[in-house]
């Protein structure tokens, strides 16, 4: 299981433990048994703390990835992906608060998530890559291109270059690349199929190996993009912020609407219909942290994130919680109740996969769309979920789409 610290062990335990919810005895209905007010100043809260959390985490990968462009070494290189790892725990849960047209998708205010967590990510477009068939390195892609010049603006403009969404140039992604390499699945030296091992990029590579400087330059400005954006995010959801503001503002059926659209997608839409199902049938190009097996990670973070919402909670980097009235206290009879075991189910099918001890670029190796496994065992219960906060949507008198 690739639970990396004791907070998360004890997150994973916390977010079993649902808040208590009033019900009522005739089943369904449409009258909430909590306040509306409560749930979205709630939802505010947890936001915030979470874009916190996820910010000051990026700073401190920020911090690590200095260190280690300043004295390149196998230890200061660790330590840099070792904060990568970290810092993914906090953003995966803010994945919940997309498509709720606030800041992170809408190009009206932030609209900065195609830069922040795009993906899948072409290797060959940033750094050279891997030819299994002559087993050597090819593609040296815009670090190799001494034409191109290494500014943030023109990082930016090449991500989606051409108007092909695998030109993947800025984010999460382009620096777990920069920090892993590609994860190849063989073992390089008898050349044999191997899931266990990940990305087995050199500290060297930003020494003595070609376009070594350009590398680390390349690494900086991606880096210091993130933290900044993060940081953007994090001011917005503030109290007092201007999003934060705006968003508490809003008529409560449209902050409703927002908060549930965007749970209701990330359950359905983005983690099943997007990051399993594809990877399922189309292998390893369609992993969502390929380069350094964190997928079972981020397949944590994600449920843990809507669950959030759905429970009321958060837990905070620091051990805190920040909690209060929960979607489930929100609605009533047979929707809170199944809304609620929906969201058990979801938990129990990311415990049975976690509980594997497998990456999951082998996870899925194993199975098929038609043949299930635990991966589509935890679709399927991410789609359900979604329909439930669909259903819970309609108790409360709004409607959401869920893609």
């Amino acid at each position: 299981m690739k639970l990396k610290s004791t907070y998360q062990i004890f997150l994973l335990v916390i977010t079993l433990v649902f808040a208590s919810c009033s019900s009522d005895d005739n089943g369904g209905g449409t009258e909430e048994t909590a306040d509306v007010a409560d749930f979205i100043e709630t939802y505010a809260e947890i936001v915030s703390a979470n874009y916190s959390d996820s910010y000051n985490t990026a700073v401190d990968m920020q911090t690590a990835i200095d260190a280690f462009l300043a004295d390149p070494n196998e230890t200061t290189f660790v330590a840099a992906q070792d904060a990568w790892l970290y810092a993914r725990d906090f953003y995966g849960q803010t994945e919940a608060f997309r498509e709720a047209n606030g800041p992170i998708d809408n190009e009206d205010l932030l609209g900065t998530e195609g830069r922040i967590n795009a993906w899948p990510l072409d290797e060959g477009y940033i750094d050279y890559v891997y030819d299994s068939t002559t087993h050597t390195l090819v593609n040296n892609g815009l670090i190799g291109d001494d034409s191109f010049e290494l500014t943030e603006a023109n990082i930016i403009g090449a991500n989606e270059g051409d108007d092909i969404p695998e030109n993947i140039s800025t984010g999460w992604h382009a620096i777990e690349f920069l920090l892993w390499g590609q994860d190849y699945n063989i073992n390089t030296t008898n050349f044999q199929t191997d899931y266990s091992v990940s990305g087995e990029r050199a500290y060297t590579d930003y020494t003595t190996a070609d376009f070594a400087d350009r590398r680390a330059t390349y690494l900086k400005i991606v880096t210091d993009l993130l933290v900044n954006d993060l940081s953007d995010l994090n001011t917005t959801w503030a109290s007092g912020g201007s999003y934060r503001t705006t968003f508490l503002a809003l008529d409560e059926d449209t902050a409703l609407t927002n908060i549930l659209n965007g749970i209701g997608f990330i359950s359905n839409g983005e983690v099943a219909q997007e990051r399993i199902y594809p990877a399922i049938d189309e292998g390893q190009e369609n992993e969502h942290s390929c380069f350094s097996d964190n997928t079972n990670q981020d397949m944590w973070a994600n449920v843990n994130g809507i669950n959030n919402v759905i429970v009321g909670s958060y837990t905070t980097e620091s051990g805190t919680t920040v909690s209060g009235t929960s979607l489930i206290d929100l609605v009533s009879g047979d929707t809170a109740s199944n809304l609620e075991a929906d969201a058990n189910d979801t938990l129990d099918k990311l415990d049975t996969l976690l509980g594997l001890g497998k990456n999951f670029d082998e996870i899925i190796s194993e199975e098929t769309l038609e043949s299930g496994g635990p991966a589509g065992d935890l679709a399927s219960a991410l789609i359900t979920q979604s329909t439930a906060i669909s259903e819970a949507a309609t108790a409360l008198g709004v409607s959401i789409t869920i893609q």
